[in-house]
């Protein structure tokens, strides 16, 4: 049925219970799974130094690939056909011009179940994904421990 399963990460607990999902799937149906991940622009601060501003920037993005890297070789030791993009923007729309480009047949993305004050001052980017997809998009909820920490943490 998913030949291309795309799965939308930011290294957080949520973000490796989607990973896990999205591998287990991709090894059910023999899908390609791609890992992608939204990184920032370059912020300009004129009251700083933009060299240094820029050096924290590269080394953030150097970090991003490495985890990129290490979750598609562990992939691919799994048996799984599995490769990154790491795209710059706006992480909803990106995420969904990431499956609009791969031609993917399926989105997975984890979500914090944030409700209330705490989703409208934090947004959602998993409900904003939803929207726009051009697939079905599977959201996948913290465990019940870890999502009683995320949520006394905010």
């Amino acid at each position: 049925m998913f030949q291309r399963i795309l799965c939308a990460t930011d290294f957080s607990d949520t973000a490796e219970a989607a990973w896990e999902a999205a591998c287990e799937l991709a090894r059910t149906h023999r899908a390609e799974l791609i890992l992608v991940h939204v990184f920032t622009e370059l912020p300009v601060y004129p009251e700083v130094a933009v060299i240094e501003v820029q050096r924290v920037w590269e080394d953030q993005r150097g970090w991003v690939e490495k985890e990129l890297a290490d979750r598609v070789a562990a992939g691919s030791r799994r048996g799984l056909s599995a490769r990154s993009l790491l795209k710059t923007g706006v992480a909803p729309e990106s995420i969904v011009e990431a499956a609009t480009e791969t031609n993917a047949d399926l989105i997975v993305i984890g979500t914090h179940g944030r409700t209330g004050l705490t989703r409208l001052v934090i947004g959602s980017v998993a409900e904003r994904v939803v929207r726009l997809a051009p697939c079905p998009v599977l959201c996948v909820k913290p465990t019940a421990a870890k999502r009683d920490t995320a949520r006394a943490a905010a």
